[in-house]
C-alpha cells in the first residue's frame, strides 16, 4: 500500500501566521490594558510573593510566542479539529485575564479565569500529546506561569477587598 500524499510544508505554515496574528492581537490588547492600569497600581496592596513587575512583560512576550508556536505546530502536524479548537478555548481564557485583573480589577474573577485556563492547559496537554508532543511539552512553562497568575490574582483580591 502506498502512503497518502503529504501536504507540502509551505501549505501547512499559514496556521502559524494566523496563530501569531491572534496572539499578537491578544498581546497588544493586554499591553494597552496594563499601560492604562499603571496609574492606579500604586495604591493597591501587593502580595509578598509577587515577582518584580519588570519581569511580567518579558514573560508574557515569551509565553505569547510559545502559545503561537503551539498553534503552528498543531497546524503543521495537521492536528485533529479538537486540538485546534482546544487551543482557541485557551486563547480566549488567556485573552480575558488582563482585562479582568488589570483593567477592571476584578481579581477574584481573574483568578477564576486563570484557574479555568489552567484546567484547559492540563487537559490540552493530553489533547495535544496525540497530535504533537512538542506542542504538549511547550504548554508546561505556560502551566507554571498560570499557577502563579491564579495565586497572584486570588491574593490581590483577598488583599484589596
Amino acid at each position: 500500500m502506498s502512503e497518502p500524499p503529504r501536504t507540502h510544508w509551505l501549505r501547512r505554515w499559514p496556521g502559524l501566521v494566523l496563530a501569531l496574528l491572534a496572539v499578537l492581537a491578544t498581546a497588544i490588547d493586554n499591553r494597552v490594558i496594563s499601560q492604562n492600569a499603571r496609574p492606579g497600581l500604586a495604591e493597591v496592596q501587593r502580595p509578598p510573593f509577587e515577582l518584580p513587575i519588570w519581569l511580567h512583560g518579558p514573560m508574557f512576550a515569551f509565553l505569547s510566542l510559545t502559545f503561537a508556536l503551539i498553534a503552528g505546530l498543531l497546524w503543521y502536524e495537521q492536528a485533529r479539529p479538537l486540538a485546534l479548537w482546544w487551543w482557541v478555548a485557551q486563547l480566549v481564557a488567556y485573552f480575558l485575564w488582563a482585562p479582568l485583573s488589570l483593567g477592571l480589577r476584578l481579581h477574584y474573577l481573574a483568578a477564576i479565569d486563570a484557574a479555568i485556563f489552567l484546567l484547559l492547559q492540563v487537559v490540552g496537554f493530553f489533547v495535544f500529546w496525540r497530535d504533537s508532543r512538542m506542542a504538549a511539552l511547550l504548554l508546561l512553562p505556560f502551566m507554571a506561569w498560570t499557577v502563579y497568575l491564579t495565586a497572584l490574582s486570588y491574593e490581590f483580591g483577598r488583599l484589596n477587598t
